[in-house]
This record gives C-alpha cells, structure tokens and sequence, in this order.
C-alpha cells in the first residue's frame, strides 16, 4: 500500500516529470511528383481522395535517388486539414528499394520504412517525422529521424 507513493516519488527523482524532447537527425528531403488524382467524395470521416505517386526524387546525408510508385488516399476533414496515408517506394542510388509509410495530418507526417536491404536495414526500427506541404505537381517533405 505504501509502496506506490514511494515508487512514485522515485519516478520523479528520477527527472520524468520534466522529460527531455528526443533529438530529430536529418534524414533527407523529398519531392514527390502527383498528377491528377480521383476524387471519391464526402465519405463518413470526411472528403477521400486517391491521390497516385509517380516519381520524385530524394536526397540526404546517407540517402539519395528516385521515387517509385505510390498512393496516397488521405482524407481531408470539415476544417481543410489533410491527413495523408500514403504507401511509396524509394529506389536509392545504390540499387535497394525502400518501403515509406506515411500516415499523419499535414503538415506533421509519421513515417515508418520496410527493405530487405542490409544497408539501410536501421530504417526498419525507426519512425521518422516530416513536415513538408504542397508543391507545383507534388508534396515536398523534410524527413527527420526521431530520437537517435
């Protein structure tokens, strides 16, 4: 019964109560390429549209090479605010192929990766975070690794 309290006051010894933000490192930017895309209307969570990916390019300090193929088929909702979900691939310059998950409300994007490749095999068990917006024929975002 007493235990609690004291387990308590040891978390807060203990500088949880204060916690320090993690450190974002600089994974790469990204330009997207989006042409038109097909609107399916007002839909229960809000305005659905599918929006195809086909090409970009990125670049980074350990990362760089060209967009594959994606979708995104966000939802924007009654106050405009967009919410992507996204599914693409990146093709490095090196020859692997990366997996990107994007999920979020834009302008904060979550992103997780999947590859095979043992280079970039580290992506698997991060999460990223981008901000980014709008661009002539496509989305630009900064993606940044979370916590190091």
């Amino acid at each position: 019964m007493f235990a609690l309290p004291f387990a308590l006051l040891a978390l807060a010894a203990t500088g949880l109560a204060d916690p320090k933000p993690p450190a974002l490192t600089y994974l790469y930017s990204v330009k997207l390429i989006m042409p038109a895309g097909v609107d399916i209307g007002s839909v229960p969570y809000g305005k659905r549209a599918l929006l195809p990916i086909s090409g970009g390019t990125f670049s980074g300090p350990k990362l760089n090479g060209t967009v594959g193929i994606g979708l995104d088929w966000g939802l924007t909702d009654a106050k405009g605010t967009f919410s992507p979900d996204a599914l693409y691939v990146l093709n490095t310059n090196d020859n692997a192929t990366i997996l990107v998950t994007e999920k979020g409300h834009a302008p904060h994007v979550q992103i997780s990766f999947e590859t095979a490749s043992s280079t970039y095999a580290y992506l698997n068990t991060i999460v990223a975070y981008a901000t980014g917006g709008p661009t002539d024929g496509g989305v630009a975002l900064d993606v940044w690794q979370i916590g190091g």
